[in-house]
Formats: C-alpha cells, structure tokens, sequence
C-alpha cells in the first residue's frame, strides 16, 4: 500500500459557521432535522464511493437499520447530484454545506483550489489501501524495484501528498513537511485535522468486500426503485409523521390521554423506516392524527 484512504464525507466551514450549525460526527447526528435541507449526495450506481457508503450502512449497522438510515439520510438531502466530483463541487461552493461520500483527498485538494472544507469523519467508515505490486516475471525487474524504493521513501511520499493523495507511512509529520516545503502538507492537515492520516480516531467496519461485490445491482436496484423514484413520496410521508408526533408530544405536555395515539404514530414510524411502505405508514400517521381528536 503507497497511499491510504478512507470515506468521509465532506463539509463547508464557513457555511456551517453561518448557519450555526455543528458539524456533525456520526452517521446518526447527521438524520436530526437541523440539518434537513444542507446536504447532498449522488447516486449509488453513479458513484463506485456513494455505492460503498450506502453498504457501510447496511454493514455497519445490520442491513433492517441500514436501509432505514439510507431512507432518512435521503429525507435530509437538498437534492441528488450527478456524480461524487459533482458532490464536491456544491460543497465546496457553499450551495450545499455538506457532502455525503467523499474520497478523502477531494477535501485537500479543495483547500489548495481555496475553498473553505474540511473532511467531515463518520463513525463508522473503510479504510481504502491503494496498492502498488512489481508483476511476477515482468521485464526490467531490477528497475521496478528501485522505483518502488522510492516511492516508499520519504521523497517519493512527499510526492505522493503533493499529487493530492494521502501518504501510507505512518512516520510523516504534516507540520514538518510543512516547513521543508511541501505545499499540500499545509492543505492535508488542515483538512483532517490532525498532522498524521493515521491519527485519525475513527472506528472500520469489517467490510465484506465478497458480499458487496455479489448484491451489487441488487443494492443499487433497490435505492433506485424504493428511494430515489420515490424521493418525493417518502420525504413527504416521514414529514406527516414528523407533525404527527409534534402533535402528539404536544397532547402528551397538555395532560392528554395519548396512549393509542402514541401507539399508532411509532407505528408509522416503524413502517415507514424498517418496511419502507410509505403509503402505510402516511395511513397509519393519520389513523394516529385521529385518535388525538376521538375520531
């Protein structure tokens, strides 16, 4: 491995600062609502890195939980964009202040072009090796070696860093590099935020790469029909449930007898979130809605 990358996602400074919002640090903080509106992503089977996030959910958190996360996260999103680059783009311009599915360097890369982004590190994510091999029987062994010498080195790192990917050797110090010259070492750490790739505090699932690999078109057939096609239908079901159990807090704070109700809207929420039938859960919202009024 010549290079290490992992999948963040990705965030605006200054706009989350004029926002007042924090930037969130686990997949679960960014489904609060506070942040509904300020986030894009693409699609999965536009993106070989928006495909491994959505398994990272399946994975990381079991596929039921998966595929309801995928679901709110999707709620959240200002819009769809055409491509992990294009995520990159609206991020760094400030139009959406958060960027789902990054490779890790986009946010380096980004800061040298004087955008104000950071990687933005979930809770659960994969570590990427990017590997280097010399070929069995390959002519000019002797030459390869030497080159792979070098690129191991201290300089041929420093290269690596410079042409905007993060070095696999765990003995380099972005400050350091900083002082003897290297441009993207400034950029680097400002980007993660620590002075080394390998100080980074994040938690890497076992990722089954077998798995992954064998449901592919089933995954990305499966968000296509039941998330993006029906974007609009499940961002306005989870919205009814949402007033609904406004609502129903609110009879609850003024004394109410909410139990039935308060029943029923978990429900909505349990079909909508782990069935994914939408017009179900719209129906059993209503059916909650109705029995705040004795209907």
């Amino acid at each position: 491995m010549f290079r290490a990358l992992d999948r963040p996602n990705l965030y605006n400074e200054k706009v989350l600062k004029a926002l007042k919002l924090p930037p969130p640090q686990t997949w679960k903080e960014l489904l609060n609502p506070i942040y509904r509106g300020n986030i894009v992503q693409t699609l999965p089977y536009a993106s070989g890195t928006q495909h491994e996030v959505v398994e990272i959910l399946l994975q990381g958190y079991g596929e039921k939980e998966g595929w309801a996360m995928n679901r709110l996260l999707a709620a959240q999103l200002a819009r769809f964009s055409t491509g992990s680059t294009d995520t990159t783009h609206l991020t760094s311009r400030g139009e959406a202040p958060i960027g789902i599915a990054q490779p890790q360097m986009n946010a380096m890369v980004a800061r040298k072009d004087g955008y104000p982004v950071r990687d933005l590190l979930p809770d659960k994510t994969i570590l990427v090796p990017e590997a280097v091999a010399l070929l069995k029987n390959a002519p000019n062994e002797a030459v390869g070696k030497i080159f792979l010498d070098w690129l191991f080195s201290m300089e041929g790192q420093k290269y690596v860093l410079e042409g905007g990917y993060f070095t696999a050797r765990t003995d380099i110090n972005f400050t350091q590099w900083e002082k003897e010259g290297v441009v993207m070492a400034k950029h680097a750490k400002a980007a993660l935020g620590v002075d080394n790739f390998w100080d980074l505090k994040v938690e890497f699932i076992e990722y089954d790469l077998d798995l992954a690999a064998k449901r592919w078109d089933e995954v990305n057939r499966y968000y296509e029909y039941e998330i993006y096609r029906k974007w609009g239908e499940l961002k306005s079901s989870l919205f009814l449930i949402e007033e609904v159990e406004g609502e129903v807090n609110a009879a609850k704070a003024a004394k109410m007898n909410v139990k039935k109700a308060e029943e029923k809207i978990k429900e909505a929420r349990k079909i909508f979130e782990y069935e994914g039938n939408y017009a179900a859960a719209r129906l059993a919202a209503v059916k909650a809605r109705s029995l705040l009024v004795g209907k």
